[in-house]
């Protein structure tokens, strides 16, 4: 199976086909009789296993150093671990979802914070401000009511955080899977390839960080990739009827994180093209009935929002909470800005939000960081614009979609609602993110007719991502 996926061995080889279908590797005829025809002939034979061994190796660097941050990693992390926690033991609790401005912080999240759990916190969660209250209760519900029985099976509440720690290792084991899925449709026999470019993703720093601390990014990760995966088989079959799955799915997207409203584009495009394509009853009532899907998984939520805000969602009370902390100035935003923030901010994806200072000093791994950056996001730029109407042709619009609107709504957010409280920040792409990473490898592959420099660039990669791992190790436990 892996032989197919290298096909620069042929260079090396020939091959020659018997009646009975079984290939047989014969020595290159300028190699006969030589002594270098032993070395090729390894080299042949090994070959069709390297992207497989470099999928193995970036496996076990993405669990090993996901380990490595749960054990050593204090609680809480500095990105709202704390207050994601709140969430997932107050529905445990409770069977119900925290209000927003109501809801205090529960005593063993300030306790564990403070370093004396199991003893009593000394902190009065009325009177400690923001971090006296659940403020993450405006974030849509399905992750924790997803996290709320792995809470359950201890008492003891940092065994609890650890617990969810470890399920939100799962869960990036279950982005993998199905990233592997996605390639395999996208990319056939050379899957294995886009797998790999795909695992460099997940291998950055602050995405593992963000995966196996507590958080709705964990679910919001694979949610994203099979709602995309489902997309593709859709639009690649004309499955009319696979559209109410996917409607499903982008409903749970919205309900997991609302940034995963990016997928709504994403799905009317799909089913609309379809739609155009055909026009027939068959195709037109699964993509109304997918869009009502989505409508219904999310509508329960919503009524909650309007009984307790009366508003659609408490976004603009959560905004009023943490404005204050955030930004005390009153410092807004421009549409001139723009260009800076997203360069800046989202367009370098590769360390944690809370590790940001880590390279200051270090000008070898922030050389190679900056360059591996470029080549995740603005490279994919390049190569959609040099891909030209086969972007369109191909279906690799797709890939690429999710994450252009993506960066529109973290816009939308940041100017249109003045959100200074972060919404410019890489770790909202995180889900779109390995989509992006396998669009880079297919588009490659498309655009040149030789593998080799793209594998080169992926081992590479691979390497200089678990070099700079094992430099931040050592400097976990001071997070």
């Amino acid at each position: 199976m892996f032989a197919n996926v290298w096909s620069p061995v042929e260079e090396l080889t020939e091959v020659e086909e018997s009646t009975s279908g079984i290939h047989v590797v014969t020595q290159p005829r300028h190699l006969r009789a030589t002594g270098v025809q032993d070395a090729w002939l390894s080299l042949s034979k090994i070959a069709p296993l390297a992207p497989a061994v470099l999928v193995v190796l970036q496996v076990v660097a993405v669990v090993t150093f996901g380990v490595i941050t749960i054990q050593r990693y204090p609680l809480w992390s500095a990105v709202d671990e704390g207050a994601h926690f709140d969430n997932v033991v107050y529905v445990a609790a409770h069977g119900s979802y925290p209000v927003l401005g109501k809801t205090l912080a529960t005593e063993q999240e300030l306790a564990i914070g403070q370093g004396v759990y199991p003893r009593h916190t000394t902190i009065n969660p009325r009177k400690f401000g923001l971090g006296g209250l659940s403020y993450e209760a405006f974030q849509p519900p399905l992750y924790y009511y997803v996290a709320a029985p792995v809470s359950l099976l201890s008492s003891n509440y940092h065994t609890k955080a650890i617990l969810l720690r470890y399920f939100g290792l799962l869960l990036l084991m279950a982005a993998i899977a199905l990233m592997a899925r996605l390639s395999r449709h996208v990319l056939q026999r050379r899957w294995l390839l886009g797998l790999s470019g795909g695992l460099l993703v997940f291998l950055l720093p602050g995405v593992i960080v963000r995966m196996v601390t507590i958080s709705d990014v964990n679910l919001a990760v694979p949610l994203a990739i099979l709602t995309v995966t489902e997309l593709w088989i859709a639009w690649r079959r004309q499955s009319s009827l696979r559209l109410l799955v996917c409607g499903l799915l982008v409903g749970c997207g919205v309900l997991t994180d609302l940034y995963l409203a990016d997928l709504v584009p994403l799905y009317v495009a799909v089913a609309g093209m379809m739609v155009w394509r055909r026009r027939t009853a068959d195709t037109v009532l699964p993509a109304v009935g997918g869009a009502f899907l989505a409508g219904i998984v999310v509508l329960p939520w919503v009524v909650f929002n309007e009984v307790k805000y009366h508003a659609a969602t408490a976004s603009a009370i959560a905004k009023r909470e943490q404005l204050a902390i955030v930004n005390p100035h009153n410092v807004r935003d421009t549409i001139g800005s723009l260009p800076g923030l997203t360069v800046r901010n989202l367009f370098q994806p590769l360390m944690a939000q809370e590790w940001g200072n880590r390279l200051i000093g270090h000008t070898f791994y922030s050389y190679l960081a900056t360059l591996l950056q470029v080549l995740l996001v603005p490279g994919a730029i390049v190569l959609a614009v040099a891909l030209g109407r086969r972007l369109l042709s191909t279906g690799l619009w797709i890939l690429i979609l999710p994450f252009v609107c993506n960066i529109l709504l973290c816009w939308y957010i940041d100017i249109g609602q003045q959100w200074e409280s972060g919404s410019m920040v890489a770790r909202y792409i995180y889900p779109t993110l390995p989509m992006v990473a396998l669009f880079s490898v297919v588009a490659v592959l498309k655009l040149f007719s030789t593998v080799r420099p793209l594998f080169v660039t992926l081992v590479l990669s691979s390497g200089f991502l678990i070099a700079l791992w094992i430099f931040l190790v050592p400097s976990i436990a001071s997070s």
